[in-house]
């Protein structure tokens, strides 16, 4: 059934991609008589160019279009917008079922040009609702990764304070004190410590989230990298029958990374490792191979179930979130690590098998050089790599 009124203004703002002109408007004059503002393209490479400038909520694209097909745009999209909605409509449905075509595209509906532009209209409300359900989400994760980074920033400056005058009473400069006063001190500087790392975790990820952390390269020593990690393996492994070791068998001298931010990734993981191991042994392999670097942290831990291996890298995500859960965090540390290894342009992954231990790998595809001056001579091979 036709519609002669016009809405008011719905504050949406809809774009019709088809090549054939009748169709377009169509479907631009049903979707003004409600209220949406239509944007209009006739091809592929109109329509990427609207979305690159336009907030557009959802997307009504035509299969069969010259040049460019409904399915290559859709992914052409999905590279740079994962949220837009999007219809799919063709005049042939019969070649392509529609619960095929849902399966196969990253789209959320599927219209019939034969059919009741009412059906195109049930189809455009449910994608609008998604839209706003998305963007009410997406706001309150903003503002979630905001608090967060507010938060860490105020926690920084009096944990800073409360661990220099504990490492000043540390070195003596107040005079020597009794025992049992030093060794509460120790104390108190590794939970400073230990909250510490984690107030640079929330900041780091917030930056990550954010799009505003930046990739500083620079030349890197193994040999330093290893004594400053074997130092951290044995301190976290203090007190359990757990040994840490070092493979540095077929390690370069040196290599290009961002240091700060590979620093941060083999610390989470060796920490984590020390977490779930008990006793045997925790390894630290450094190796250079065709692909670039490996870095890999090996444990004889609890092991991971199969079903586990990819939702522990999710934020805030613990393998188990009880309040009677015998390990320690947050569960931030590998979903940061595995952020920051992407944006080095690298891959972080598990194998695992519960019982057994757990083996986390870093593949840094990264130039390997053995001194500062091999750095300087060879070539860059950083590749950008997406955060998320």
């Amino acid at each position: 059934m036709a519609r002669h009124s016009k809405r008011p203004a719905s504050g949406h703002t809809i774009l019709v991609v088809d090549d054939q002109e009748e169709a377009v408007i169509s479907v631009r004059r049903l979707l003004e008589r409600e209220g949406h503002l239509v944007i209009t393209a006739g091809s592929g490479d109109e329509a990427l160019a609207v979305l690159q400038e336009t907030d557009v909520h959802v997307v009504i694209l035509d299969y069969f279009m010259p040049r460019m097909t409904g399915a290559q745009l859709v992914e052409q999209i999905r590279t740079f917008d994962p949220y837009v909605q999007i219809i799919l409509q063709t005049g042939y449905a019969g070649e392509n079922p529609a619960r095929e075509m849902l399966d196969q595209l990253d789209i959320q509906g599927y219209h019939d040009k034969a059919d009741d532009p009412e059906r195109l209209l049930l189809w455009i409300g449910v994608a609008l609702k998604t839209h706003r359900l998305l963007h009410t989400l997406r706001e309150r994760e903003r503002l979630q990764e905001e608090l967060v980074s507010n938060c860490s920033h105020e926690f920084r400056t009096p944990l800073n304070i409360i661990r220099g005058y504990a490492e000043l009473l540390q070195t003596g400069d107040f005079g020597p004190m009794p025992e049992p006063a030093v060794r509460a001190l120790q104390w108190l500087l590794d939970a400073t410590r230990g909250l510490s790392d984690l107030v640079t975790d929330f900041l780091s990820y917030a930056k990550v989230e954010a799009g505003a952390m930046q990739v500083a390269t620079q030349w890197m020593s193994t040999s330093q990298l290893a004594q400053e990690l074997e130092r951290l393996g044995n301190l976290v492994v203090d007190e359990k029958t757990v040994r840490f070791a070092l493979d540095l068998s077929a390690a370069p001298g040196g290599f290009m990374t961002d240091p700060v931010k590979l620093r941060t990734v083999l610390r989470n993981l060796i920490v984590n490792a020390a977490k779930f191991t008990t006793r045997g042994t925790i390894t630290l392999r450094i190796a250079a191979d065709g692909a670039g670097l490996t870095f890999a942290v090996a444990d004889t831990g609890s092991g991971i179930p199969a079903d586990d291996l990819e939702l522990i890298f999710e934020p805030f995500r613990q393998r188990d979130g009880s309040n009677t859960r015998q390990h320690g965090g947050v569960g931030l540390g590998l979903a940061l690590s595995r952020k920051l290894v992407r944006l080095l342009g690298g891959q972080l992954h598990v194998t695992s098998e519960p019982g057994v231990g757990s083996t986390f790998t870093v593949v840094l595809p990264h130039t390997v050089a053995d001194s500062p001056a091999d750095a300087a001579a060879a070539p860059r091979r950083l590749p950008h790599a997406d955060a998320s």
